[in-house]
């Protein structure tokens, strides 16, 4: 039987390998070369919120607005995780404006809800258009451009290994390895296709650097005298030097969560707080929670 294209089963696998390491430099390659372009000196000094962005996105520049409202008292922590606005606080950046402007229209706003809230509206998206201008980031549409360019080389390899797959079962030759090498290529086109977790330019990176030594907003830092809106800044919430407020930030556990799993019997929770304490039950039977009697897990006595 003729061989199809010429190779046989060995041959062809070996040659895609090659043509897929090959098209895995190149989109490799693409995808890290806009970091190094476009230096330059930078276009001014750049604050907290402009670190945070380079930092962490948006999300981060409002983390980072929060805790400058709190350091300055425009924001009061209370409980349960929340903050409260005190008085009519003034805001010169438009990030911290929206930050009031969401606090406002709760009495007590939860951290968690706060921040997400404002990182989805247009205001900390700005620094990061802004900061594309001068060159500290790379615009996303090139990004995604660039990103979409690096693969296709692979692309066109999978094709090529489809075609002689399908070749491969007509003439009822083994295909095994050749299926494996297409799940693999697919695989990578698929985690290439998606956008790199930084886009900061050589520019970026380097004023980035540069705020966790201290050389930017002066003093700030590795130097000790970074105030809690700097330390978010640069590593985010977690970092705040409030715990209470760093564990606000978190994402909070269930208030009851079942246990069938941990032993108690299925339809049985466990009280994560209130009366019964931690560890007790309170089970469809109602004996000691719930029902008549005035048990400690709530049900109303009888009257």
């Amino acid at each position: 039987m003729e061989r199809p294209w010429g190779l046989s089963g060995p041959e062809f696998l070996e040659l895609y390998w090659i043509a897929l390491a090959v098209s895995l430099a190149w989109a490799i390659f693409v995808r890290v070369r806009p970091r190094w372009t476009r230096g330059g000196a930078p276009a001014g000094v750049l604050g907290v919120l402009d670190i945070a962005y380079l930092t962490g996105g948006p999300r981060r520049v409002v983390e980072a607005s929060v805790a400058g409202l709190i350091d300055s008292g425009a924001l009061v922590p209370a409980r349960n995780g929340s903050v409260r606005l005190v008085g009519t606080p003034a805001a010169d950046h438009p990030v911290d404006q929206a930050v009031l402007t969401d606090a406002k229209r709760y009495r007590h706003r939860t951290l968690t809800l706060l921040i997400t809230s404002v990182s989805e509206q247009d205001a900390p998206r700005a620094i990061g258009r802004r900061l594309s201008e001068q060159d500290y980031l790379v615009e996303p549409a090139e990004v995604r451009r660039r990103l979409r360019g690096g693969i296709v080389p692979m692309v066109v390899v999978l094709a090529v290994g489809v075609v002689r797959w399908v070749n491969g079962l007509l003439v009822s030759a083994p295909v095994g390895w050749l299926t494996l090498q297409l799940v693999l290529t697919g695989v990578l086109v698929r985690v290439l296709l998606k956008a790199a977790p930084s886009t900061r330019t050589a520019k970026g990176r380097d004023a980035v650097a540069r705020a966790r030594a201290g050389g930017i907003t002066g003093g700030w830092g590795v130097t000790g005298s970074a105030n809690a809106a700097e330390l978010v800044a640069l590593n985010g919430f977690a970092e705040h030097p409030d715990t209470a407020l760093r564990a606000a930030v978190r994402p909070r556990p269930r208030a009851r969560t079942r246990t069938a799993s941990a032993g108690y019997a299925p339809g049985t929770y466990v009280a994560t707080s209130g009366g019964c304490g931690s560890a007790s039950s309170c089970s469809s039977s109602g004996s000691s929670c719930g029902g008549g009697g005035g048990g400690g897990c709530g049900g109303g006595g009888g009257s």
